[in-house]
């Protein structure tokens, strides 16, 4: 059976086993997630045990309810990203000079093009050291190629090139304070548009501080630069010095997911709009993903995508629809393993002060708050080797109360509390 019509029989299974709660009195997962919807009804809530026979609910309150994901967004980003594109997909930054460039005494006459590629992560060393776990494509890959071909001096401009992705900066149908968390976007950038370190301002101009950063990179292999840093467009005809790539897709999404990076979300919404339209906006970008998602039966005509991180209050995902997405995963093996291993376990990234007992390393799970809303979506597997799906959408609650419930219910499916329903 291939993995569509797998997933099509799956979401019918889970149709036919919805109308039936499983809200009997020895059920402890369904009375936790009953007595918190009792008092906070904007709640989207499914679980599923995905026995061998097919899914079994465990628990469920307005499932197919289209809800405020917050950072549980992500997952669908990812998703989009990893479909698209695939696990090893590495984007490019390179290096051109002009066709009509010399090089005489060690001095190139002509203009550096860095052209960007929609690389989330191009950083400099102590940056990718610092902030990003020692990865990321380090923009020395630029440089020392160029000193490596005996230039010394180059005499000419670096002319920036972010032309992959459309000017605009800011994740769709934001509130205007969301500039706050998520930096300036562009198809070239260095440190994630930060000037310095993440402790200091942004760069208002990503791709003129990159190639600010990248001058200041070839004076530290020891080549000299004279001339000015301006945007423009990399000829068609332009020779290739360098290219530094990025890593794997699959490690990307990892990155993005642990620690619920915006500016990664938002730069693969739009490089999804690039690579598979060729128009990098975060509208196409979107579009493509819900496609691609609803064509495997997991996003339905409720799912409203309006941004990639789930800073939009615009956003919306029915539990259901995570549901099935974790669901899939689980059975994909083109791109879910790379889904699911990128979601922190307890103790790690977003989990870090969360199920830090035995439920550790039996949650795989993906956070989201922002004002008045917060969820929690992914995998557990119980002590008996019980694998759950499960998707919490908790909106309009308080917040203190949505989180205890939410760790009482993985805790009560990692012990096996769910397991003989």
């Amino acid at each position: 059976m291939t993995a569509r019509p797998a997933l099509l029989l799956l979401a019918l299974t889970a149709a036919a086993l919805a109308a039936v709660p499983a809200q009997a009195s020895a059920n402890q997962v369904a009375n936790t997630l009953g007595r918190y919807v009792g008092t906070s009804p904007q709640t989207g809530a499914l679980i599923w045990r995905l026995d061998e026979s097919g899914p079994r609910v465990v628990a469920s309150h307005q499932p197919e309810a289209a809800r405020i994901p917050a950072s549980t967004m992500k997952l669908v980003t990812a998703a989009g990203a990893l479909t698209a594109l695939g696990e090893d997909f590495r984007f490019s930054t390179r290096l051109y000079t002009s066709a009509g460039a010399k090089l005489q005494g060690g001095v190139l006459k002509g203009p550096l093009y860095m052209q960007g590629g929609g690389d989330p992560v191009l950083s400099t060393r102590a940056y990718a050291n610092r902030h990003l776990g020692g990865r990321g494509a380090n923009i020395i890959r630029l440089a020392k190629p160029v000193r490596r071909r005996g230039i010394k001096r180059v005499n000419g401009p670096i002319i920036a090139d972010e032309r992959i992705f459309d000017s605009k900066r800011l994740g769709r149908q934001w509130l205007s304070h969301y500039t706050l968390y998520s930096q300036p976007l562009s198809g070239l950038t260095t440190n994630q548009s930060f000037a310095g370190n993440r402790e200091g301002p942004y760069a208002a101009r990503p791709a003129i501080a990159s190639g600010k950063r990248f001058k200041a990179t070839l004076r530290g292999v020891g080549v000299a630069h004279k001339g000015v840093v301006k945007t423009g467009r990399t000829p068609q005809r332009g020779r290739l010095l360098a290219t530094a790539k990025s890593p794997p897709l699959g490690t990307l999404v990892r990155m993005m997911n642990t620690t619920s990076d915006n500016h990664i979300a938002e730069t693969l919404v739009k490089d999804v709009g690039a690579y598979g339209a060729g128009t990098g906006t975060s509208a196409v970008g979107s579009r493509r993903i819900t496609v691609a998602l609803r064509e495997r039966g997991i996003l339905t005509s409720t799912d409203r995508l309006a941004d990639g991180s789930g800073l939009s209050r615009a956003n919306r995902l029915s539990a259901a629809s995570l549901v099935r997405l974790m669901a899939f995963a689980e059975q994909d093996g083109t791109w879910g393993r790379a889904l699911t291993n990128s979601l922190p376990r307890g103790g790690e990234g977003t989990l870090r002060r969360r199920f830090l007992g035995s439920a550790r390393k039996r949650v795989r799970a993906k956070t989201g708050y922002i004002n008045g809303v917060s969820t929690l979506a992914g995998r557990v597997v119980s002590r008996r080797g019980k694998v759950y799906a499960f998707a919490l959408l908790m909106n309009g609650g308080e917040l203190t109360a949505a989180r205890a419930a939410q760790d009482r219910i993985v805790a009560l499916l990692a012990s096996g509390a769910a397991d003989a329903i």
